[in-house]
């Protein structure tokens, strides 16, 4: 997301300034950048460890490569690196919210919730502390626990586009699927090219168990907007091989950890019957997780089966709320 990249850039910036070999190691930095527009995000990983063995007692330097690893889907090396930072400065509650994410995606959601209740212990003020932990409870299952601090992260920011996005997960997950669409839409009236929200209810609109939400066309329609702002690149690939022309051809901005949005975009085709575009948008997403892990992976190829049977796609929300992780971090 951009935040992650804006984040990896000032830690890279601040330990090459201060580094007596910063020349040689602006070499490293300039190759992990370049990796990262280009969605290698391996590589991006690699790059980064000539600059945090540069500085090891930079904190600045493990959030780097921290993320650079996350965004390789490498998370038990990530969560090392936010350790070795929380060492190094332990009252940085934004250090504990990263390491109780990455705890998250790797299912120890004791932790994550310990992490996440340190947080607020250090910033109880913070509406970010309560989405931090409202996410967690999200993917433990824990609804009722989630929509209490989702709602008091609303109360204290309600124009965080995020906030409304996890409450309308939130609510999806007990079929409440008014209010998530009611949430999904206020995230996108605070933040019109929040491609995450776009993403949601196209997913919603195509997939949902009950009939009366459905709708392909705003299915399309909507998730082919998630998808030009969260995988413009993809999205590009596809047309070109397939004659699917995006609405936009300058997308905003590219954002990894949305690779879900184009099976949202598989799954809206398949609801419109457009079966032949539905298997090529969800073999794209399969193709990309070589450089950008997408924590839908263990159930794309059985999407993508079910496609090629010319079947649709319909599940409660609660089949894939644990693992979108990328909803517990702003964008």
């Amino acid at each position: 997301m951009e935040l992650k990249t804006v984040l990896v850039a000032l830690a890279a910036a601040a330990m090459l300034t201060g580094c007596a070999s910063s020349q040689v190691l602006q070499k490293d930095y300039e190759a992990s950048q370049q990796a990262a527009k280009e969605g290698d995000f391996k590589a991006e990983a690699a790059d980064m460890s000539p600059i945090v063995q540069a500085d090891s007692q930079d904190p600045d330097a493990y959030i780097a490569q921290a993320y650079a690893y996350s965004n390789a889907g490498k998370n038990d090396q990530a969560i090392e690196d936010m350790s070795r930072a929380i060492e190094l400065e332990p009252q940085a509650s934004m250090y504990l919210v990263i390491r109780s994410q990455l705890y998250t995606r790797v299912g120890r959601l004791d932790l994550a919730l310990d992490d996440a209740n340190s947080v607020i212990d250090l910033a109880p003020h913070s509406a970010d502390s309560y989405s931090n932990r409202g996410f967690i409870y999200l993917v433990s299952g824990n609804s009722d626990m989630a929509l209490a601090d989702l709602s008091q992260a609303i109360k204290l920011d309600p124009n965080a586009a995020l906030f409304h996005l996890q409450k309308g997960f939130a609510y999806g997950m007990q079929q409440r699927y008014a209010e998530a669409e009611q949430e999904w839409k206020a995230a996108l009236r605070v933040r019109p090219d929040y491609g995450p929200a776009y993403s949601a209810l196209g997913w919603l609109q195509a997939t949902c168990p009950d009939p009366a939400f459905r709708n392909a066309t705003q299915a399309v329609e909507n998730s082919k907007r998630g998808a030009q702002l969260g995988a413009p690149k993809m999205l590009a690939a596809i047309a070109a091989a397939g004659g699917m022309v995006p609405a936009s051809t300058k997308p905003t901005h590219y954002e990894p950890g949305l690779a879900w949005s184009l099976d949202a975009l598989a799954a809206a085709y398949a609801e419109a019957g457009d079966f032949q575009q539905a298997v090529a948008v969800q073999r794209e997403a399969i193709a990309h997780n070589d450089t950008a892990p997408n924590p839908l992976a263990t159930k794309e190829q059985a999407l993508l089966a079910l496609y090629q049977q010319q079947k649709p796609y319909h599940a409660d929300l609660t089949a894939i709320v644990p693992e979108l992780p990328w909803i517990g971090v702003p964008g």
